[in-house]
Protein backbone atom coordinates (compact mmCIF):
# COMPACT_ATOMS: atom_id res chain seq x y z
CA UNK A 1 0.00 0.00 0.00
CA UNK A 2 1.39 3.43 -0.87
CA UNK A 3 0.07 6.57 1.04
CA UNK A 4 0.85 9.82 -0.67
CA UNK A 5 -0.04 13.48 0.97
CA UNK A 6 -0.31 16.90 -0.65
CA UNK A 7 -1.10 20.40 0.22
CA UNK A 8 -3.64 22.09 -1.99
CA UNK A 9 -4.86 25.40 -1.11
CA UNK A 10 -7.33 24.42 1.61
CA UNK A 11 -6.30 21.48 2.99
CA UNK A 12 -4.81 18.60 2.20
CA UNK A 13 -5.54 15.02 0.35
CA UNK A 14 -4.21 11.70 1.17
CA UNK A 15 -3.70 9.20 -1.96
CA UNK A 16 -3.98 5.83 -1.31
CA UNK A 17 -2.63 3.17 -3.46
CA UNK A 18 -3.30 -0.02 -3.05
CA UNK A 19 -0.91 -3.08 -3.67
CA UNK A 20 -3.60 -4.41 -6.38
CA UNK A 21 -4.79 -2.65 -9.72
CA UNK A 22 -7.77 -1.75 -7.70
CA UNK A 23 -6.90 1.60 -8.19
CA UNK A 24 -6.43 5.06 -5.83
CA UNK A 25 -8.65 6.19 -2.86
CA UNK A 26 -8.31 9.99 -1.60
CA UNK A 27 -9.73 11.35 1.70
CA UNK A 28 -10.09 15.20 2.21
CA UNK A 29 -9.11 17.09 4.92
CA UNK A 30 -10.46 20.72 4.27
CA UNK A 31 -9.55 23.57 6.78
CA UNK A 32 -12.19 25.23 8.58
CA UNK A 33 -11.89 28.70 10.18
CA UNK A 34 -14.42 27.80 12.60
CA UNK A 35 -12.98 24.55 14.26
CA UNK A 36 -9.80 23.10 12.38
CA UNK A 37 -8.26 21.06 15.59
CA UNK A 38 -12.07 19.03 15.37
CA UNK A 39 -11.97 19.23 11.34
CA UNK A 40 -8.04 17.31 11.18
CA UNK A 41 -9.20 14.75 14.05
CA UNK A 42 -12.00 13.75 12.12
CA UNK A 43 -9.91 13.63 9.02
CA UNK A 44 -7.71 11.28 11.57
CA UNK A 45 -10.39 9.08 13.14
CA UNK A 46 -11.61 8.40 8.63
CA UNK A 47 -7.73 7.19 8.36
CA UNK A 48 -7.78 4.87 11.27
CA UNK A 49 -10.78 3.75 10.15
CA UNK A 50 -10.39 2.61 6.79
CA UNK A 51 -6.55 2.01 6.77
CA UNK A 52 -5.75 2.07 10.36
CA UNK A 53 -5.30 -1.80 12.23
CA UNK A 54 -8.91 -3.60 13.52
CA UNK A 55 -9.69 -3.14 16.84
CA UNK A 56 -12.29 -3.12 19.57
CA UNK A 57 -12.84 -1.84 23.13
CA UNK A 58 -11.58 -5.12 24.30
CA UNK A 59 -7.89 -4.58 22.59
CA UNK A 60 -5.10 -4.82 24.65
CA UNK A 61 -3.96 -1.64 22.29
CA UNK A 62 -5.86 0.74 20.26
CA UNK A 63 -6.14 3.65 18.46
CA UNK A 64 -7.82 6.96 20.06
CA UNK A 65 -8.26 10.01 19.06
CA UNK A 66 -9.82 13.02 20.89
CA UNK A 67 -9.43 16.51 21.17
CA UNK A 68 -8.92 18.35 24.76
CA UNK A 69 -7.41 21.47 25.96
CA UNK A 70 -3.96 22.31 27.06
CA UNK A 71 -2.65 21.25 30.11
CA UNK A 72 -2.17 24.77 30.90
CA UNK A 73 -5.07 25.88 28.81
CA UNK A 74 -7.20 28.26 31.70
CA UNK A 75 -10.91 29.00 29.91
CA UNK A 76 -11.96 32.65 29.88
CA UNK A 77 -13.38 33.96 33.57
CA UNK A 78 -17.26 34.34 33.40
CA UNK A 79 -18.47 38.12 33.81
CA UNK A 80 -20.68 38.20 36.78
Amino acid sequence: MKFEIRRVQNGIVLRVEADSEEGADELVYQERESDDVEAFADFLRELTDQYGPTTSRYSPKRVYIRVEPGDKYEPPQAEE
